[in-house]
C-alpha cells in the first residue's frame, strides 16, 4: 500500500498525537534533522497504517529541542487530566493585562458554549468533532490562564511569607 502523508488518523490515536507532534516541533524536515532519520522513516511514525512506533527517548528529544506540548497534553489527558503549561513568573507582572486576557466576553461564550451541550440545558445544541477541537483549544487557553494567575498568586503568599 502506497505511503499517504494525508491519511485521516483517528482523533487522540497515537499516531494522531506523533502527528501533531511533529507539526509542532516545525514539520517533518525538522523531525528528520533533530533525529537525524530519512524521511521516508518519519512518515513512517505517523502512518495509521504502519507499524513503525516512536521510541520515548526519540519523543523527549524532539520535546526537549522543540516547543512541542502535544505529548504532555496526550499523557495527562490518559491519567485523567489536562496538561497546562505555566509560564515561569517574570518580577515585573502587569497585573491589569493579565485581567484583560481573561474578558469576560470569552467567560461568557465559553459557558454559553458548554451550557448548550449540557443535558440539562433547554435548548441543546450540537458541536460536531471539529468544532469540539477547536473549542477544546480554546478552553486550555482559559486553563492556562487561570493556572497562571493561581502562580501569581502563589508568589504573592510566598513574598508574605519571606
Amino acid at each position: 500500500m502506497p505511503f499517504n502523508p494525508l491519511k485521516r488518523r483517528k482523533y487522540g490515536s497515537t499516531k494522531a498525537v506523533v502527528s501533531e507532534l511533529f507539526k509542532q516541533a516545525g514539520g517533518i524536515p525538522t523531525v528528520m534533522e533533530i533525529l537525524d532519520i530519512g524521511r521516508t522513516r518519519a512518515y513512517d511514525f505517523t502512518d495509521p497504517n504502519g507499524d513503525a512506533e516512536l521510541s520515548l527517548e526519540r519523543v523527549e528529544k524532539l520535546v526537549r529541542e522543540t516547543e512541542a506540548t502535544v505529548i504532555s497534553e496526550h499523557f495527562a489527558f490518559l491519567a485523567g487530566g489536562v496538561f497546562l503549561p505555566i509560564e515561569t513568573l517574570d518580577d515585573d507582572v502587569d497585573w491589569h493585562s493579565l485581567a484583560s486576557r481573561a474578558s469576560l466576553k470569552n467567560a461568557a461564550n465559553i459557558g454559553g458554549i458548554l451550557d448548550s451541550i449540557s443535558l440539562s440545558s433547554t435548548s441543546p445544541g450540537y458541536i460536531d468533532a471539529e468544532e469540539a477541537r477547536e473549542l477544546i483549544k480554546k478552553l486550555d487557553k482559559h486553563f492556562a490562564l487561570l493556572a497562571h494567575q493561581r502562580q501569581l498568586l502563589i508568589g504573592i503568599i510566598e513574598e508574605e511569607i519571606e
